[in-house]
């Protein structure tokens, strides 16, 4: 069930409001003070705010400016008796997402929402599907961790598990120097019976599938009688 906050002075607005969303089967928070409902849009997380703009004390527009100042990028809708369009692009160029005018139909303000939620869903599955794939020097590597694979230019380094893991520990530590030791507790665990010359091997035999040049190594780095870096200044 989708959450939505509604900010609004007029306590009458807010109740017929949240009444009417919740016999959409939406869940409803509400605040008729616009800086107590700032406070509760960043405790409580909902899925969208919906936010009037005239306020005493603090407006809906000082409410969107912090907000994103902040951060935030949760949906913002106004719902306010102001409907000219230049106050239409103002709320939108602070950061709204989207704008209605009082009074609003029941309709339509439920699919402005529906809406609102699925782009939001979009975007934030798409940002964690990128998340799990970086590319550096413009392709020449790419770890990718939905499929467990490194790719140079697109064709599969054909990396074993292990050495797969152990790229991806470096990666996420990169700039710092991970030791043999850490090496083998964080991506061996409890598989290893061997002893440290084990991550030397697997570096080399990693080295030679992901490296450009074998004489002058980009992606896996020594720092000699420490361990070895994935480096964090590649671009």
């Amino acid at each position: 069930m989708s959450k939505i906050l509604i900010v609004d002075d007029d306590p009458a607005i807010v109740s017929s409001t949240a009444d009417m969303l919740r016999a959409f089967s939406f869940e409803v928070i509400t605040s008729t003070d616009g800086r107590k409902g700032f406070e509760i849009a960043v405790s409580q997380a909902p899925d969208v705010v919906i936010l009037d703009w005239m306020m005493p004390g603090y407006s809906g527009m000082q409410f969107i400016t912090d907000y994103r100042k902040q951060g935030y990028q949760t949906p913002v809708l106004f719902l306010t008796a102001k409907g000219e369009s230049p106050d239409q692009v103002e709320a939108l160029r602070a950061g709204a997402d989207d704008y209605l005018s009082k009074p609003c139909d029941a309709q339509v303000l439920r699919e402005r929402l529906r809406a609102m939620i699925r782009r939001s869903e979009y975007n934030s599955k798409k940002n964690d599907n990128a998340g799990n794939r970086h590319e550096y020097c413009g392709g020449e590597l790419i770890i990718d961790g939905d499929v467990m694979q490194a790719f140079k230019h697109e064709e599969s380094c054909d990396l074993t598990n292990r050495e797969f893991q152990l790229l991806q520990y470096l990666e996420q530590n990169c700039g710092r120097v991970c030791t043999r030791s850490e090496l083998l507790k964080q991506v061996w665990k409890f598989d290893f019976l061997g002893d440290e010359r084990t991550v030397d091997v697997t570096i080399k035999r990693t080295r030679q599938k992901i490296e450009p040049d074998q004489k002058n190594f980009k992606y896996i780095l020594t720092r000699r009688g420490f361990g070895y870096f994935f480096p964090n200044d590649l671009t």
